[in-house]
């Protein structure tokens, strides 16, 4: 439960005051409520962006309360206070702020009216389009082949025990996966005697996904298995990771089997390193899922007929909507369009 916080719930200090000395007049408040604020989350990483995000808007606007904050402090912090931070930063940080400060409101902690006019369509801010694909960012998307990837990328991973790990984590991604889910597989997922083979896990917001992989990726993973228990002495354990860390100072050169990978930069490490080696330039591991939309969007026959159609690719995914796979996970192959109209209108 909140503490509420004496002399803040009835008189606004001075703009002065405010911005002064708002902080030595209750420096704690912020902090208080950000982190009760916060602890409703589950997921330790939305913890962290929202206390990080209101923290910096509390430091930025100078208030020590919720009922100090302005409209205009609001909308100057998710703007970037001129410096134009990406598109979809200032429709997050918007976002972050309202859901924070509408639990300030059911706790009597923050002006409704505040809460009304941030989410009025008169909010200047709303105006700014969602972008997708991280085209604002400073490595856009990027949609390999199928040569690409399981050809040059996949074909880096030669060199033993840590290459064969590598493969799985490529070809893992390369199959849908996000990175949070390749690092928590657990061998008990792995269903590898059933007809067909299947992988099933518990992925983004608690759903349960399911996979079945190709041939490839089965003898992949019955040669990595057979290893895992080599290096082990026994059978791995249901509850023991699939990917297993490289030991500390190693590199890639050895593998610390029964340890998983602890963080999601290490699958990022993996992905980066063998995309350098196949000199495919900057690769991120969210690329390999969407490559895999990519492949399937231009598998067709010989009469050019389409394999797969968006439901099919929205399926494989594991999207509770298909404007999601529309939008962030098909390439857009189609830009000859512009060239062909370009002409037309010469």
């Amino acid at each position: 439960m909140v503490v509420p916080l004496r002399d803040y719930h009835t008189t606004d200090p001075p703009a002065s005051t405010r911005r002064r000395g708002a902080r030595s007049l209750a420096p704690p408040a912020p902090a208080l409520l950000v982190g009760e604020f916060a602890r409703r989350y589950a997921n330790a990483k939305t913890r962290q962006q929202y206390v990080a995000e209101l923290t910096a808007l509390f430091a930025s606007t100078g208030c020590s309360h919720p009922r100090h904050l302005t409209e205009a402090d609001v909308l100057a912090w998710c703007g970037g206070n001129g410096k134009r931070p990406a598109n979809n930063t200032i429709r997050n940080r918007l976002s972050r702020v309202c859901t924070f400060l509408r639990w300030c409101v059911r706790t009597g902690e923050a002006d409704p009216g505040l809460v009304e006019a941030l989410a009025s369509r008169d909010n200047p801010l709303r105006r700014i389009p969602r972008l997708y694909g991280k085209v604002q960012g400073r490595y856009p998307a990027r949609w390999l082949t199928y040569d690409e990837a399981f050809t040059k990328l996949l074909g880096t991973c030669t060199d033993g025990e840590p290459g064969m790990r590598d493969a799985l984590v490529l070809r893992l991604g390369l199959a849908g996966m996000r990175s949070a889910e390749i690092i928590h597989l657990r061998i008990g997922d792995l269903h590898l005697d059933q007809q067909p083979p299947q992988i099933t896990w518990i992925g983004k917001a608690s759903r349960s996904r399911q996979l079945v992989p190709g041939r490839s990726l089965v003898a992949l993973l019955y040669r990595y298995m057979s290893t895992y228990a080599e290096r082990m002495g026994h059978l791995p354990q249901p509850g023991d990771p699939v990917v297993c860390r490289a030991k500390p100072g190693t590199g890639l050169g050895q593998l610390s089997w029964g340890h998983p990978i602890a963080r999601t930069c290490s699958v990022q490490r993996i992905v980066r390193i063998r995309a350098d080696l196949a000199g495919l330039g900057h690769l991120s591991p969210h690329d390999l899922r969407r490559s895999a939309a990519g492949i399937l969007h231009r598998s067709t026959d010989d009469t050019g007929a389409h394999h797969f159609d968006l439901l099919d690719i929205q399926k494989v995914l594991g999207h509770a909507d298909p404007a999601t796979t529309m939008r962030s996970y098909l390439d857009p192959m189609d830009t000859a369009v512009i060239d062909r109209a370009s002409r037309c209108l010469d």
